[in-house]
């Protein structure tokens, strides 16, 4: 399996927490301090946000509250009316009024604009782990880059994206790793429900026995017991039965069905390094070092040929 796709899942990761974007699905009006978005559950406490739409923002907002999935609260009523009709009306999370220039893959020698970040593959190490499967580790470095003319202000925004960015990687500690399909339910599926029906078009399942449900709130990793009722040809629906019982309600109309054919069981980022770096010019650096494990299948032991 290559390091790169590894890499590439990292930074959806890393992306996502790090670009907090979720709409406005109701107006409001000066000085309110309540807002409805489509999902608020990037947001935390203490938090510095903004509104703003394709014309004009407004900055400086901090989160007093998130009280449920889709209410974000703000210590401080707003200064403007926003509505959600026209220009697209949006809440995002910034830090120190600053925002991320650039997700690097790689370590570039010349970075055009900070602050940015680089996901650099380091090593990859392997040992079996059953008879039929090995163990796969990789090593990450994740660097933050900030300028060092930035002084406090800079070393502050360093301290504050390296934490949001582990905390998103600690919260992701089975990454979704790319090769993987995503297709749809047929129907809404409540709590409790063990069989659901899902479009199998392309026949995405296969020999993967594991599924993963995700709408805006919720993700459920799930294992499939058994199926039936599959139109063998590859197209139409395919009743599934899991496992587990579902955990959540699903409505089909905002739920993906990810079919992942990569195994990564555990994932940390375990140590941060402060310090500064030479890229160009003196810069103000953190790197956080991660790694992943995955499960690799290695069939070869049993049909590889020995004389031919």
């Amino acid at each position: 399996m290559a390091m790169q796709e590894v890499l590439d899942g990292v930074r959806r990761i890393i992306y996502k927490w790090v670009n907090t974007i979720s709409p406005l699905t109701a107006n409001v009006s000066e000085g309110d301090t309540s807002i409805s978005v489509e999902a608020s559950r990037r947001f935390e406490i203490g938090d510095q946000v903004m509104i703003k739409n394709d014309v004009i923002a407004e900055t400086g907002l901090i989160v007093e509250s998130v009280p449920n999935d889709t209410t974000v609260v703000l210590s401080a009523g707003i200064l403007n009316d926003w509505q959600i009709s026209g220009n697209e009306t949006v809440l995002i999370k910034t830090i120190n009024d600053l925002f991320i220039q650039g997700i690097y893959i790689g370590s570039p020698d010349v970075i055009a604009r900070y602050p940015a970040i680089s996901v650099n593959g380091v090593s990859r190490n392997s040992e079996w782990l059953t008879l039929e499967s090995s163990k796969e580790r990789y090593e990450i470095e994740i660097t933050v880059y900030v300028q060092s003319s930035m002084h406090e202000k800079g070393y502050r925004f360093l301290m504050t994206l390296t934490d949001i960015i582990q905390k998103g990687l600690k919260r992701n500690i089975v990454p979704l790793v790319n090769d993987y399909s995503v297709t749809s339910l047929v129907s809404d599926v409540s709590q409790g429900d063990v069989n659901i029906q899902i479009n199998n078009s392309t026949g995405e399942i296969g020999d993967y026995r594991r599924i993963l449900l995700e709408d805006e709130f919720n993700r459920q990793e799930n294992w499939i017991d058994h199926m039936y009722d599959v139109d063998p040809s590859g197209s139409g629906i395919a009743s599934v039965h899991l496992a587990d019982l579902l955990a959540y309600d699903f409505d089909a109309a905002d739920t993906s069905i990810i079919i992942p054919r990569r195994f990564v069981y555990n994932s940390w980022p375990a140590d941060i390094d402060y310090g500064t770096i030479h890229k160009g010019e003196l810069l103000k650096a953190a790197v956080i070092h991660w790694f992943a494990e995955e499960e690799e299948m290695q069939y070869f032991r049993r049909n590889e040929l020995q004389l031919k």
